[in-house]
Order: C-alpha cells, then sequence, then structure tokens
C-alpha cells in the first residue's frame, strides 16, 4: 500500500533467497493506492525460517500525467504475421 502522495517504483528483492518468489516482483504504485501481491515458496528441502530479511527497494518517481498501472506480471497481446513471429523469436535467441 502507498500511502504517499507520489507513485512508487517498487522492486523484491530475495537476495539469496531463490525459493522466494513474488508475483508481481517490480512495478509501479500510484499514490494512494494498492496491489495485491503472491509469495510463493518453493523449496527442494525442507527449512525452517525464524527471522529472514526479504527487501523491497523503494524509488519515488515523477509521473507527470496521467499513467497506466504497470507491474511485471502484466502481458500485452498482439497479431503478428508469422514472419514477424520467426524475426521476434530470432532477436530473442540472439539476446540469450
Amino acid at each position: 500500500m502507498n500511502n504517499g502522495d507520489s507513485t512508487i517504483r517498487f522492486r523484491w528483492n530475495a537476495g539469496d533467497k531463490e525459493e522466494f518468489k513474488f508475483y508481481p516482483s517490480e512495478g509501479l504504485l500510484k499514490a494512494h493506492s494498492s496491489k495485491r501481491m503472491k509469495i510463493m515458496v518453493k523449496g527442494i528441502d525442507k527449512k525452517k525460517y525464524e527471522k529472514i530479511d526479504l527487501n523491497c527497494e523503494l524509488v519515488q518517481v515523477d509521473s507527470p500525467g496521467e499513467f497506466q498501472d504497470w507491474d511485471d506480471t502484466m502481458k500485452t497481446l498482439r497479431m503478428v504475421r508469422p514472419s514477424e513471429h520467426r524475426k521476434i523469436t530470432r532477436d530473442r535467441e540472439i539476446a540469450q
């Protein structure tokens, strides 16, 4: 929840705790708004946590005018031709 008067950019960082996954893990949170979060714990071995630090980096951002809500779980779908799809797929493979 953002009780402040400015938009906040958030980014969860679990550090060396790879078994913790955050959904969304980063995004924008408008002033006086909230966002539902899901935290999943997925481990191979059984572990007991007494106290752990899970950090959320917060940065105040200037938001001129109105903007759409955003986080990394949001997807945009669009129609592409098969040739465009092949190019997108090839570009992604090269980037990795």
